[in-house]
């Protein structure tokens, strides 16, 4: 008995340095693993996170790498809600700007708890997860609904005001657009500025351009001739916008003037509105500039260069300009849209620079009166310009360089055409307006779609693949059936 006690307490010591031993090696573990968790969780997102999102939400672009690389002073950015409520998408996105530069620190503000902070700020009312960015120079907020967007069609408008049927509309985020247009706005010295000419005519941009425009940093404000002596001299830039009236002598002499000493000036027109007998004073400061104009509308007859219409021009783009805006533009895949255009030809000036041209095939209809597009034997055959730039030495009165942009189809800067080939026609306009402002890091962040954006199909297109789908798929399906009924049938 004494043997079998000796025995057991032996057995009892063997089992209880074996379960001490266990214990001991599942604390360590689970200390390394917690550990090794901390460890993880301060490394910034941008190395432990992959953006698998399908439209690439949290991806950062060049221009915002760039920007938080020249970012020498300190940062707060404040995500205004309770904590734990924060938008997934702003947290992530945010956590890889800090990842990029230490300077730059975030963190979750509830303003229920601290009902003084906002004003501290700005004056309006923000809606919950908005985001508020400052620095020893200024502060900029930036609304929740700034942040997530929907645009709405005309149609789904029209609708909606006739038939009251609710709009679904296209939502974007514009995370990476607000964010580092704010940074970029908050440690910037001075600001350019663009006028929009007025007194002839002119269209006013619509309010998505303008705030495009806003994001870029490049402040907006009217401007008439008639009632200054000289252009202010903190204007960077002049949108003439699509005027359906001739500019005096005055004004045209003063916009020349503007040019010769450094100025910048984008030009819009149409073959609705423009031609060089209507408007000689317009035609002079294109001629100034080494342009002229191809009175008519464009035609083309190239399936893969026209939208439904052979007006609705979808031209090429020349991306291989080194300085010049379509070098800017987010990407230079976009299509764009330039219907009711006329042709703009060089005056045989070197400085000349071609941005969008039609194909070789296109010509341009002189008669706008006529009941047809089909060509006549008056009409000029052969590729024309529908956007061109010029840009050269200056005095050194504003700037070392002048920069003329003119585009001759009024879609470019037009909403609803934009809509239809999904930010091509905005993205080369603000493209524009930063080449000529002069910005150290020019943005041409354009807001993401959170859905799978418009397909833009041409006329070619649909003559390659209507058949297929309509007829070959189909018929595919129907002999592969009968085939695989007749194996059956002789079975």
């Amino acid at each position: 008995m004494n043997n079998e006690n000796k025995t057991n307490k032996k057995l009892n010591k063997k089992y209880l340095k074996i379960g001490s031993f266990s214990m001991v090696m599942t604390a360590v573990v689970l200390a390394a693993v917690i550990l090794l968790n901390l460890f993880v969780s301060e490394i910034p997102s941008t190395y432990t996170k992959y953006d698998l999102s399908s439209l690439q939400l949290y991806s950062i672009s060049e221009e915002t790498e760039q920007i938080l690389a020249n970012v020498d002073e300190d940062i707060n950015i404040y995500i205004l809600t309770q904590r734990g409520y924060e938008s997934a998408n702003t947290v992530e996105l945010l956590g890889r700007y800090e990842a990029l530069n230490s300077r730059i620190r975030v963190s979750t503000v509830d303003p229920i708890a601290n009902p003084n902070f906002v004003a501290n700020y700005t004056e309006k009312s923000l809606s919950d997860n908005s985001v508020i960015v400052e620095s020893a120079k200024r502060s900029m907020a930036i609304d929740y609904n700034e942040i997530y967007q929907r645009q709405y069609s005309e149609e789904e408008l029209y609708y909606y005001y006739y038939y009251g049927q609710m709009p679904t509309g296209t939502p974007y985020f514009n995370g990476e657009l607000m964010f580092t247009t704010a940074i970029d706005y908050v440690t910037r010295d001075d600001l350019p500025t663009m006028y929009n000419l007025t007194g002839h005519g002119e269209t006013a941009l619509g309010a998505t351009y303008l705030e495009y425009i806003t994001s870029e940093n490049v402040a907006t404000a009217e401007l008439s001739l008639l009632t200054v002596d000289a252009i202010p001299a903190d204007c960077t830039s002049i949108l003439i916008n699509n005027p359906t009236s001739d500019l005096s002598v005055t004004d045209a002499d003063m916009l020349k003037s503007y040019l010769d000493e450094g100025g910048s000036i984008i030009l819009v027109t149409g073959a609705g509105t423009y031609s060089e007998a209507s408007m000689p004073n317009l035609a002079g400061l294109a001629a100034h500039m080494g342009m002229e104009s191809v009175d008519g509308i464009v035609v083309e007859t190239n399936r893969n260069n026209y939208m439904g219409y052979p007006h609705y021009l979808l031209p090429n783009v020349n991306t291989t300009a080194a300085d010049g805006p379509t070098a800017l533009m987010s990407s230079p895949d976009h299509r764009l849209l330039m219907n009711a255009a006329h042709g703009i030809i060089s005056g045989g000036s070197a400085n000349v620079i071609p941005l969008l041209a039609t194909s070789a095939d296109a010509y341009v209809k002189v008669d706008l009166t006529s009941d047809t597009l089909d060509k006549a034997d008056n009409d000029i055959t052969g590729m024309v310009y529908v956007g061109a730039a010029a840009s050269g030495k200056a005095d050194g009165t504003r700037s070392d360089s002048y920069k003329f942009v003119w585009y001759s189809s009024p879609a470019i800067s037009d909403e609803n055409a934009d809509m239809y080939v999904s930010g091509g026609n905005s993205d080369l306009f603000i493209s524009t307006v930063n080449w000529m402002s002069a910005n150290k890091t020019n943005l041409s962040i354009i807001a993401k779609q959170m859905q799978v954006e418009a397909l833009t199909v041409t006329e070619a297109d649909v003559a390659v693949w209507a058949p297929v789908v309509i007829f070959i798929i189909p018929l595919a399906f129907l002999v592969w059936g009968f085939v695989i009924w007749f194996r059956r049938r002789k079975k």
